[in-house]
This record gives structure tokens, sequence and C-alpha cells, in this order.
């Protein structure tokens, strides 16, 4: 086009139509007549350009669970792109070009088939992703990151046996199951009901924090006896190797155990169940439970009995107990949930009788109770967690008649001294309780965080000692808050850092971080996962080492927590179209600042409690879970623990002098187990070795190790005729002669057979 001159624009002007009131009104309405132009432009080109539409929907496994935290992959028009599920599984793609996409999750364990195209608008349907098992199939754990989590997005090592497994085994003990979970050592003082301890890693047995449906059961400052733990009414055991005192506070030095009561499934239909079993040492359980889920409400509720003689003269065990678990929606978006375990327990205590007279009279009584509430409610990403604990643990040693004085003697050999019974006829009572309540808020951040956040408060109490005298009853306030988020970084890598301050009446102000990381080096069936994590535990003093007022053992008040540094790096391959998953984790543990009693005065005998300890464990756990057929499994694991002694406080005793192993640790300890499984029957056979171990006799017969045993247990269930279902166990098969502690012989073979009676209970 031509430039118009500045002659040509004023010859125009003079063209222009002469004023008038038809042309003075035309020209008014220009400026009304551009703007409504322009409007319409705008609404052309708003309609010619595409909405931005969304995607959202939800991951679920096949069962019904929820998968939070996991990657969802959207492909299409709009590119690639990676979000993570929020705290109930769900997810949103937002700004997409209205067209179709497809998404999919890739997660080890777990398939997702076929692959999902959805359409996206400004109105789309949810898509529901829901995940099938793989042949060896993903684990959800709960107490590794406080609250539901893949395992395979996690850096932390973690172990699930759950109730299909619990089920299958049919151990007596919940300690005969531990034995099969990598880097899990256990010792128990006899038979069923003695007094049992889970060592994690090489830490001390009081350095592993036991929950119960969430809520802490160890005794304050000290260890949790697992001697008359029972497999009764659980949904699952979960158990977490490496400090986790950024989420739990004391206790948790080389790990967490957590047992979670059975509860109702969704849409389980009412059910009763009848149990008895009887057996070998007078072995006779009979157990009653209901469950199912109606409307808003589900429940499970479980009685049991059990009693046994054992193989030892006055080793009698007798348990009755109580299982509840009541949850009731009061909402679409609010659960309420109560928890109720109880058990009531008597057991004869004739001490180390492989070395001589059994004491006849003496026995231990104990009763626990452990109740926790909870209050979830979610609203919008974020959800809020309300919880209310109460254990109570009441412990009476009785010792009410004389049994004289012995020479333990062993193979030939004969203590120096002789042992004597110090009867007590008023009894030794260990009475504990711990009172907690908590507040945790999690939060979906952005499209990638996970972020939770909250408080614990927890009172303590305690009356300790001879009933014959003024006993020990010390209180003291323990206060926590902590902080999580776990982020997905890039589409592989899963990290999670944590911190937690704590506050404790009697060490003071501490803080303790964790950080652990997931790599995903390579997706699909024969996914390769990298995991690592680093973390810092403490734990308080007990009681007596606190506040106790005897001469011989006076608390000490300065004493500062006993601390650990853990570390582990391990690899997980999935091979053979997930048929096969195999694990090798390397770990480090250092436990510093460890209490001990140390005499202050050898003519008086004057002791007290300092931190002087120091000892470190290290090694590696292996795995191997291979399922070649869905009617054939087999699982295997083996742990290398090499423990020490770098600093004692006990040099008169030699089994803890410096450079010495640490007690009931072995070195090496694997189990084999092979299972079938078909429609109306199942068999199973676990091969368990323990090695040599550093171990003392205790009574001056200088023993410092420990034999390696090999136990052969097998079982076989059959469905009879519909609801009946029998079976028959046999423990020690080759009758092995071992003791977990030395003088203490643990059960020869044994053979139980059972029958279970189910009704109603209609698949979901």
């Amino acid at each position: 086009m031509k430039a118009l001159s500045p002659a040509s624009t004023a010859d125009s002007s003079e063209r222009r139509p002469k004023s008038g009131p038809l042309n003075d009104f035309l020209v008014s309405l220009r400026p009304l007549s551009l703007a409504l132009t322009g409007l319409l432009l705008a609404a052309h080109a708003a309609a010619s350009s595409p909405i931005p539409a969304s995607i959202e929907g939800l991951v679920r496994t096949s069962d019904g669970v929820v998968l939070p935290h996991v990657a969802v992959t959207l492909e299409g028009p709009s590119g690639t792109h990676v979000v993570t599920t929020d705290w109930e599984g769900r997810f949103r793609f937002e700004g997409l070009a209205q067209s179709e996409y497809q998404v999919s999750v890739d997660t080890p364990g777990l398939v997702l088939e076929p692959a999902v195209r959805a359409a996206a608008s400004d109105h789309s349907p949810e898509v529901h992703l829901v995940l099938s098992p793989a042949p060896v199939r993903e684990r959800v754990v709960v107490t590794a990151a406080r609250g539901e989590a893949l395992h395979s997005n996690l850096g932390v090592s973690t172990s699930v046996l759950d109730r299909k497994h619990i089920e299958e085994r049919a151990a007596p003990s919940i300690l005969s199951l531990l034995q099969e979970v990598p880097g899990t050592a256990t010792a128990r003082t006899g038979g069923v009901g003695h007094q049992g301890s889970v060592f994690l890693r090489g830490g001390e047995s009081r350095y592993a924090a036991v929950l119960i449906d969430g809520v802490p059961v160890n005794q304050p400052g000290g260890a949790f006896d697992w001697g008359t733990a029972l497999p009764f009414e659980l949904e699952r055991i979960e158990v977490v190797r490496g400090a986790a005192s950024s989420l739990y506070g004391n206790d948790a030095l080389a790990g967490v155990i957590q047992l979670v009561t059975r509860r109702a499934r969704e849409g389980e239909a009412p059910s009763l169940r009848g149990e008895a079993e009887g057996g070998s040492f007078d072995w006779q359980r009979y157990q009653a439970s209901t469950t199912g889920a109606r409307g808003g409400l589900d429940w499970n509720v479980g009685v049991q009995r059990l009693t046994t003689d054992n193989s030892e003269p006055n080793s009698r065990f007798e348990q009755s107990a109580l299982a509840a678990s009541l949850g009731f929606w009061f909402g679409p978006r609010t659960l309420g949930r109560a928890v109720v375990r109880y058990d009531d327990n008597t057991v004869g205590t004739s001490g180390p009788t492989a070395y001589g007279c059994p004491d006849l009279d003496a026995s231990f009584e104990r009763d626990d109770v452990v109740v926790s509430t909870s209050l979830r409610h979610s609203v919008g990403r974020a959800a809020h967690l309300f919880t209310l604990g109460y254990a109570r643990t009441d412990q009476l040693s009785l010792n009410p008649i004389d049994s004289g004085c012995y020479t333990p003697e062993w193979e030939g050999q004969q203590a120096p001294f002789e042992f004597c019974d110090f009867p007590d006829p008023n009894g030794f009572q260990n009475l504990t309780s711990r009172i907690h309540g908590a507040y945790q808020a999690d939060l979906s951040l952005g499209s990638r965080h996970l972020l939770s956040a909250g408080a614990d408060a927890e009172h303590e109490t305690g009356a300790l000692g001879s009933r014959g005298g003024d006993l020990l009853e010390p209180d003291r306030t323990n206060f926590g808050v902590f902080a999580q988020d776990r982020v997905l970084l890039g589409q592989r890598a899963y990290l999670t850092l944590g911190a937690r301050v704590e506050r404790n009446d009697s060490y003071g102000t501490e803080a303790v971080p964790r950080a652990t990381l997931a790599v995903r080096l390579r997706e699909g069936e024969d996914a390769t996962t990298l995991r690592t994590s680093a973390g810092m535990g403490i734990k308080a003093p007990n009681f007596f080492e606190s506040f106790g007022e005897s001469f011989f053992a006076r608390g000490n008040p300065d004493l500062l927590p006993e601390r650990s540094r853990t570390f582990d790096l391990g690899i997980e391959q999935r091979l053979f179209g997930n048929r096969l998953r195999a694990t090798l984790t390397g770990f480090h543990h250092d436990y510093r600042d460890q209490i001990a009693y140390t005499l202050i005065d050898f003519e008086t005998f004057e002791g007290t409690y300092v931190n002087l300890g120091h000892t470190r464990a290290r090694g590696l756990e292996a795995e191997l879970d291979l399922q070649p057929r869905p009617w054939f499994g087999l699982f295997g694991q083996y742990t290398l623990t090499d423990t020490e002694i770098l600093e004692s406080a006990s040099d008169f005793n030699p089994i803890y002098a410096v450079g010495e192993p640490l007690l009931r640790r072995p070195r090496h300890q694997g189990a084999l187990t092979a299972r079938l499984s078909f429609p109306r029957w199942s068999a199973g056979l676990t091969v368990l070795h323990v090695d040599e171990r550093a171990d003392s006799d205790f009574v001056g017969l200088g023993l410092t190790r420990n034999a390696a045993y090999t136990r052969l247990d097998a079982r076989v269930h059959v469905r009879v005729y519909g609801p009946l279902e029998v079976w028959l166990v046999g423990e020690n098969l080759t009758d092995a002669t071992y003791q977990e502690a030395l003088g203490f012989p643990a059960l020869p073979r044994s053979v139980r057979g059972g029958l279970r009676l189910s009704l109603g209970g209609a698949p979901r």
C-alpha cells in the first residue's frame, strides 16, 4: 500500500461530508461500535481456542487400598506430565488441551492392565486406576512413614507379615514369626510365655520401639517382653529397620515393630469363627471371633484361651486374651476407630534348669491392656488425625518359698560357688503405664510433595519394687514435634526428609533428623530400585536409672539419652515378570552414650548408672521372594551381623569387655520357607538356622558361647468341607537340642492339630 503524504492527507480531509444532525449522531455511535466489535472479536478468539481442561482420578489396589504418593504419568498432545497422588490416593492434571490422553502408573509388584485412556475436558468423569498384585506383590506399610506408603517408594528397609502369612504360618508365638525377618534376632528363656527379647540389627532389646495399633508399649525407657505376645487377631506385623526417632521419638534407636489388630475389610459380610487346637505339652487353645461391616460400621472381636505345660518343670503358661476393633464413618470423609487389646498371663519361672535344681514355686503374673482411639478427617488436600492411647503393664514376680541352695553344673563343669534362692513372700511389682496423645496433619503440596507434621504428648507413671517396702513411684512427661516431607524428584526418585524435636523430663531437649531416598533405576516388570537411609535415634533412661533410690543402685538424674546413628544402602531387583524379588542391604549402626551400671565404691558396693557404653553393629541382609507358579512360593532370608563393644563400663565382667561381640546376636542367621497353596489345601515347610553367638551362663560356669542350631517346622491346612478347616503343625521336627538363652532349654519336638469353623463372611 502506498503511504499517504501530508498533502494527500489534507486532500482527503477536504472530501469529508459536511457536518449535520444525522452525521453527528453516527459519529457519536462510533466508540460504541468499536467496543462491540472488540467484544465480538474476543469472543470469536476464545471460541476458536481450546479451553484448558483437566483429568483427575484415584489410584487403589484391587482389594480397595488407596495408594498415596504414587507417581502417575500422563502422555498426550500436551506432552508428558507426572504428578503424585495425595493422601487419599487422588491425582489431578490441570491446564490440558481437550483431547485424549494415556494415564499410567508404574510401580513394582503392582500391575495396571490394560493401559487407561482418558479424555480431558472441563467436566471429565473421575478416572479409577486399579492395580492388581503381581505374583510377588508390592507391600503397603504404615509404620515407616507414619502413614500409608508403598515399600518401593521408601528408602528404608521394611518387612510386612500380613494376615494371610500369619494364618498360614500357624506359629505358636510372635517370636517364631520374627525369627524369619531379616535383621532380627530373638532369644527366649524357655518355652511359650517365658521372657522373650528381640534384637534389631544388633541393637539392645530395648532399642526397638514397639507399637500396638499406634500406641507405644515399651516399658518407659526399657524393653518390651515378647514372651507372652501371641499372633492373636492380628491384621499384620510391620518391621522397620533403622533409626526412626524422627517420627516416633524415644525407643526407636534401631527400628520399629508395630502390631496391628485385625479389622473387617470394606464390604466384608458378617461372620463367626470358632477354633480349637491341641497338641504336645498339654497345648490347648480355644478361640471365638466375629468380623463384619454393615453400613458405616465395621467390627472385629475375638477372645482366646491358651494353656500349655511347656517341657521344663514349673513352666506352665496360661493366657486369656481379648482383642476388639471398631470403626465408624461419621460421614464420607471422617472415620473414627477404637481398638482394645487385653491379656492376662501366668507362667512358672523355674530358672536356668539346664544347670541344676529348678525353682518349683516361683511364678510370674502379668496383665497388659492397650487402648487406642483415633479420628481421621479429610478436607480438601489435607487430612487431620487425632489419636489417644493408653498402655499399661502390671507385672508381679512371686517366689514365696525358699528352695534352698545348689551348685550349678554343666557337662562335667561345676560353678565355684553355690546359688541360693531369695524368696520374697510379698512379690516384686513392676507396674507402668503410658498415656499418649497425638495430632498429625497430612497435606498435599503442589503435585509432588506430601507433608506430614504434628505433635505427641505422653505421660509415664510407675509403681515399682518389693511389695514388702515402699514402692518407687516415678512419673515424667515427654513432648515432641515432628515434620516430614516426601517429594518426587524427576520421575523416579522418592526423597523423604524428616526431623523431630523431643522434650523429655529426664534428659531435656534433643533434635533428631532422618533422610531416605529410593531411586528407580529401571522400571517395568524387571524393575531395579536403589534405596538408602540415614538417621539418628534417642532413648530415655528407664525409671530405675533416673529415679532409683536403692543404696546399691542409685538413679542418676544427669543421664544423657542413649543415642544411635544408623545408615544403610540396598538394592532391590525384580525379574521374570515380577515372579522374583531379590534384595541386598548393607547397614552400619552406631550406638553411643549407652547406660550401664557401675560401682562407685568397691568397699560398700554402692553403685549408680552412667553413660559409658559404646557399641556398633554392621552387616548384610538378603531376601529372596520367588513365586514361579500360583501354587508354589519360596521365601528366604539371610543376615550377617558383626557386633563389637567399643567402650564399656563393666570392665570387671569379661563378657562386656572392649572388643567382645554383643550377647545373643548371632553372626549368621537365615531361614528358608517353601509354600504350596491350592483351593482345598495348603502346606508349608520352614528351615531356620541360627549360628553360634556370644552369651553367658551368669552362674559362674564360665560359658561364653551358645551353640548353633537348626530347626525344621512344617504345617498343612485342609478345607474339609465348606466352612470347616483342619490343620496339623509340627515344630522342631528333627528334635534338635538347643538353648536360645544359655541355661534355658528350648522346646523339643512338638505337634499341634486344630480345626476352624467359619460361618458367613461372603466374599466382598
